[in-house]
């Protein structure tokens, strides 16, 4: 009877060590040959209420919601990525083809409404590789849609423009980098 237990609890602790190997790394989408992928993010349910708009340079991509990811193909090369909700904010990205990318579209405290902060990520920071799995593992792909995309954001875009060129004019510190070195293989919880 005691080896009938014994081998219940060894089945158990197999499956239950299996299934919690095989939830570690999620392999990820790969860009169309000569392309570059990058993943929008946005893990936390923190400011679920708020949605990011989300540009690359003048092209609107579309809104993130909490909880949510959307993927970007693009040329490889250098682009400006913003996002916009009660503020601005900015990564100049460097992306080579072949690659994917993730930048974290993070909401911060805002006066009236919760604020945006893009955190590109990177591979060899432990917890970036953590929240990157936890976006495909308990988000839900978002699909933009066509009618929003497609809707005038030229008063949007020229105003985000405008204060990054200030920022530019200014040598702020606030703009991120996302390098070329800093691309994802897989989604992996360690």
């Amino acid at each position: 009877m005691k080896s009938i237990q014994r081998l219940g609890i060894l089945i158990f602790t197999l499956l239950a060590f299996s299934k919690t190997f095989s939830q570690e790394t999620i392999e990820i989408k790969k860009p169309t040959e000569g392309k570059s992928l990058v993943y929008f993010i946005r893990p936390t349910a923190v400011a679920f209420l708020v949605n990011f708009k989300v540009f690359d340079k003048d092209t609107f991509l579309g809104t993130l919601s909490s909880k949510k990811y959307f993927t970007y193909e693009c040329e490889p090369g250098e682009h400006l990525f913003w996002a916009t909700s009660e503020n601005r904010d900015y990564v100049i990205a460097n992306l080579e083809a072949n690659k994917t990318y993730v930048i974290n579209v993070s909401p911060q405290m805002g006066a009236f409404v919760a604020g945006v902060n893009l955190i590109p990520y990177d591979p060899n920071v432990a917890n970036h590789k953590k929240l990157f799995n936890k976006a495909l593992t308990k988000g839900k792909e978002m699909v933009q849609d066509e009618k929003e995309t497609a809707n005038d954001q030229s008063e949007t875009i020229q105003k985000g423009l405008e204060k990054y060129e200030e920022l530019v004019a200014s040598e702020s510190t606030k703009i991120a980098r996302l390098n070329p070195n800093m691309n994802f293989e897989n989604a992996n919880k360690e």
